[in-house]
């Protein structure tokens, strides 16, 4: 089963065709570049990076740690 989906295996497709025109080929290529920029914003936009996920596990930890040091000190 094709994992790229139909629109870019006929991109890929084209670019790749030797019999294929150079403008059309190029044109391809330019689609398959917009659409490469399109799915890394989208993949950065929405990936949870570490460093989100370690500031938010230090802010829990430190919470509980003030919790806990308030707590014995009553």
């Amino acid at each position: 089963m094709d994992k790229y989906g139909n629109y870019i295996q006929k991109l890929m497709t084209t670019v790749l065709d030797k019999e294929q025109e150079d403008f059309v080929k190029e044109l391809a290529f330019s689609e398959l570049r917009r659409l490469n920029v399109n799915v890394t914003e989208f993949l950065l936009k929405h990936d949870k990076s570490d460093k989100e996920e370690k500031k938010h596990t230090e802010k829990q930890l430190l919470l509980e740690f003030e919790e806990n040091k308030n707590g014995k000190n009553r």
